[in-house]
């Protein structure tokens, strides 16, 4: 039963987080109203467009990595875990860091919540095959 909710877990997670990267996107024009009032030089507003759409892209690619994961995974392939364990490691890194940096953010505590989800499952899930 644990194997089983951790692998619909496991797939969400991923599926959540390679959607992200559509709203990530899609929240760039809130960027352009904020900065493009001010006198920013071009080469600054242009490359903060280019980083963010490489963090879409990222968030997609973690997303699909994640959900093949979970199809070799049901395979009983359980060596494909070691990158969506680093994908873990790095939404609950990001999510703590910004709850700092952002002074409790409460948006920071999604990537915390997403990463924790995305380790748990990931370790209940790193012996043997799955059953879903």
């Amino acid at each position: 039963m644990l194997r089983r909710l951790s692998s619909y877990v496991f797939v969400i997670v991923g599926i959540l987080i390679g959607l992200g990267a559509f709203g990530h996107g899609n929240a760039v024009k809130n960027v352009h109203v904020a900065i493009d009032r001010f006198p920013i030089d071009a080469n600054v507003s242009t490359m903060l467009y280019v980083v963010w759409y490489f963090v879409s892209g990222c968030m997609l690619l973690f997303g699909a990595t994640i959900v093949w994961s979970w199809f070799r995974l049901r395979a009983g392939d359980t060596g494909s875990l070691g990158v969506p364990l680093l994908i873990g490691v790095l939404y609950v890194a990001v999510g703590v860091g910004g709850m700092i940096y952002r002074h409790g953010d409460p948006f920071m505590a999604t990537f915390i919540v997403l990463g924790g989800l995305l380790l748990a499952s990931s370790l209940a899930l790193r012996t043997g095959e799955t059953s879903s």
